[in-house]
């Protein structure tokens, strides 16, 4: 006999992940920190021209901004771009100054095969300074690899997933897979809050992870508990968890066929965390429709005209009908029909004795 009818165990599990999902289904997000995403090129400064004592100039952020450390006696004054003074900053002495350059920006959206070469005006107190600089694209991978791996652990995920409903030992290597899974994005967001320059890093990790990320991360600790403890609901939040790591990871695959990343370890390592992340994060998601179906039985009232009752033991019998009691144990253990006040007579018999 089940406590909660059908309707209403559909509607709350419907209802959970429509408050889940809903509101990150609009955009998808990216775990790479401070809005930073993978490119094919990268540019670098190759010289200052005069030199000047106590100046620096630099990209930083892998390509994304340029930066100007200023250990000067006088002010650093970065030309505009155009007319009008835009993000093009005034380096005080002793101060440091980033900013997105527009003529790097350019440079970098040029299709050639060969460098893009860029310059950039600055003023040092009363002395006109020139930085110039190159953009290049280095060998990008081929992203072939990298989609097999992600379609390899999302196709062992569902299979595990469907299983794990039916199987112990399918269910404890799904909550292992969930526990690497969640790592892995760990790991994904730890190496990327190591790319923005000069900013404290665990506060960067906290931001780049935000509240979603968090909550995916506990969601996947919480449901492999529950899997372990024999409860089907920790294989649901599981799949909840793989739902929201697959909406935040889903734009970093981009690092597939990409060869510079924001990312502060090993480019392959952040491919691989990628590929674990994004890949179980769709396989589990999958999973939660193979534990609904199983949480929820075919029909609204169990037992009814006779089929075996869902939450009942497998091959038990339903209830009897109306005018077909329950046979009855003898003492010697055997079962007997049901004695009843109406005779026993076979069809041909009963329509003889109609038609007189």
């Amino acid at each position: 006999m089940t406590i909660w009818p059908t309707w209403l165990r559909r509607a709350g599990a419907t209802s959970v992940l429509a408050v889940v999902l809903l509101p990150l289904g609009t955009t998808t997000a990216s775990a790479h920190a401070a809005g930073l995403d993978p490119q094919p090129v990268l540019p670098r400064v190759v010289a200052l021209e005069p030199a000047v004592p106590g100046l620096a100039v630099s990209v930083v952020e892998y390509g994304a901004r340029l930066r100007i450390d200023n250990g000067t006696t006088a002010p650093v004054d970065v030309a505009p771009a155009g007319q009008a003074r835009t993000v093009e900053p005034v380096v005080a002495p002793g101060t440091t100054g980033r900013w997105v350059d527009p003529r790097v920006t350019a440079a970098g959206r040029d299709d050639g095969p060969g460098p893009v070469v860029w310059s950039i005006p600055l003023t040092v107190g009363g002395t006109a300074v020139v930085v110039r600089g190159e953009t290049t694209r280095p060998p990008a991978p081929s992203p072939l690899p990298w989609w097999l791996l992600t379609a390899a652990v999302a196709v062992a995920a569902t299979i595990l997933g469907s299983l794990a409903v039916r199987r112990r030992w399918a269910a404890l290597v799904a909550g292992a897979l969930s526990v690497a899974m969640a790592a892995s994005y760990v790991v994904h967001v730890l190496g990327s809050a190591l790319a923005p320059d000069g900013a404290d890093y665990w506060p960067t990790v906290w931001r780049t992870a935000g509240a979603v990320g968090t909550i995916a991360v506990v969601a996947a600790l919480a449901g492999t508990v529950l899997t372990v403890a024999g409860k089907r609901f920790g294989l649901l939040l599981c799949a909840l968890s793989g739902a929201l790591l697959v909406l935040l990871t889903g734009a970093d695959a981009g690092s597939f066929a990409n060869a510079v990343l924001p990312f502060g370890w090993a480019p392959d390592l952040d491919r691989v965390t990628t590929a674990l992340t994004f890949g179980g994060g769709l396989g589990l998601f999958l999973t939660g429709f193979a534990v609904l179906r199983a949480l929820t039985p075919a029909a609204d009232e169990p037992g009814a005209s006779g089929s075996p009752d869902p939450d009942g033991p497998a091959g038990a019998p339903g209830p009897p009908h109306a005018g077909h009691p329950a046979p009855t144990p003898s003492p010697d253990g055997s079962v007997e029909a049901a004695v009843t006040d109406r005779p026993v007579t076979s069809a041909p018999a009963a329509d003889a004795q109609e038609s007189r």
